[in-house]
């Protein structure tokens, strides 16, 4: 009776084993692991008729099927046999003992290698960063960082930055760069005139006078001025003097 009582504890507890390894990691497998698309470190996908669950239950010469949580296929390696170097059941390797990985990987087109301690298979091959579905979240949600026209970095719809600078026209023509960091050519930039009431021309533009001639103005306008305000403080700091106020009060008084 003692040795059936012990039989059932020890069945029990065999069967009370976490069961957590599968062919391949689950980190991996979970990536993308439920998008509707069997991706390239998947054995399956939910809902979709191109499982490797059933081939890879050939290799294994056990009957398996999808495990829809992690794209895995199922049964899953039992903890209690996994490490006695001997392969058995849904396990892929085992220490010393038969190695399946290799078949997995050509069932798959992935590079694999025993991993003992999980007696499944490690993925013998960089993952692609962009494999994650959160990495490629980061990267469309930095492209969509609204541009800051000035900021002296050229971003999404801006031809260049910053402004008032020179730069290449889509065309592949020197241009210039405006205030909204838009590349155009210098002609462009000219503001056409106001057609007159009874004017013939329309749309001529106006040539701006240059810096030296806003200069050369400014320049005359300044010395005229100041010549004005000398002569005018010239008078006003000389006045006449006691003889001929004397003389000015002399004509009056006969006048």
């Amino acid at each position: 009776m003692k040795k059936i009582v012990m039989v059932l504890v020890v069945l029990l507890g065999v069967l009370l084993l976490p069961v957590v390894y599968a062919q391949i990691p689950w980190d991996i497998s979970d990536l993308r692991c439920g998008n509707g698309v069997r991706d390239r470190y998947e054995l399956c996908e939910k809902k979709l008729n191109n499982s490797l669950c059933e081939d890879f239950g050939k290799i294994l010469k056990v009957a398996s099927n999808c495990d829809d949580a992690h794209c895995t296929c199922v049964p899953r390696v039992l903890k209690a046999y996994c490490g006695n170097n001997r392969r058995e059941g849904i396990e892929v390797c085992d220490g010393n003992g038969e190695d399946k990985c290799s078949e997995l990987g050509a069932l798959m087109n992935v590079s694999l290698k025993c991993n003992p301690s999980t007696c499944g298979c490690a993925i013998n091959e960089s993952i692609p960063t962009d494999y994650s579905p959160k990495v490629i979240a980061a990267l469309k949600n930095l492209s969509q960082v609204t541009s800051v026209c000035g900021d002296k970095k050229v971003e999404r719809d801006e031809e260049c930055d910053p402004p008032n600078t020179l730069c290449t026209t889509s065309t592949k023509e020197p241009g210039v760069c405006t205030q909204k960091c838009r590349c155009v050519k210098p002609q462009l930039l000219s503001e056409p005139t106001k057609q007159p009431e009874g004017g013939v021309e329309k749309n001529k533009s106006v040539s701006s006078p240059s810096v030296n001639e806003l200069n050369a103005s400014e320049s005359l306008v300044l010395e005229n001025t100041s010549h004005d305000e000398k002569l005018g403080t010239e008078v006003q700091v000389k006045p006449r003097g006691f003889f001929a106020r004397m003389w000015d009060w002399i004509m009056a008084l006969f006048s």
